[in-house]
């Protein structure tokens, strides 16, 4: 059980380290709109999933994940000063989608509910 909660106590750190660094000390344009959205830290703590998403349309999602993986070394020279690890994770990056998909179903589920106040509006009127 231990061993979970210093899995969740260090994806937390680097979750919140990650994305200050993200914010505001990259140089490169492609990543100047990414949010993390999550950090996924293995059981033996080696490997950290990094989910991102960004809101650029100009920039795709692989040459956001190409520059994140270019940037890695920094971001693990970084993390290694500011939390002071036996051994820094690797750091794994992938896109996360599912805010697309929230706003997808959102406007799906704001579509249905303007047809059906257009029936009701349709069966009340003689």
């Amino acid at each position: 059980m231990s061993s979970e909660i210093r899995q969740q106590r260090v994806a937390g750190l680097v979750f919140e380290e990650i994305s200050i660094m993200l914010a505001g000390e990259l140089r490169d344009p492609r990543i100047s709109l990414v949010k993390v959205t999550d950090v996924r830290v293995s059981k033996d703590l080696r490997n950290a999933r990094i989910f991102v998403s960004h809101d650029d349309d100009t920039v795709s999602r692989r040459e956001l994940l190409k520059a994140l993986q270019s940037a890695t070394p920094y971001l693990r020279g970084q993390l290694a000063e500011r939390l002071g690890l036996r051994a820094v994770p690797e750091l794994l990056f992938s896109y996360d989608d599912s805010p697309e998909k929230a706003a997808r179903v959102d406007e799906l589920l704001r579509q249905i509910a303007a047809e059906r106040s257009a029936r009701g509006d349709e069966q009340t009127s003689p």
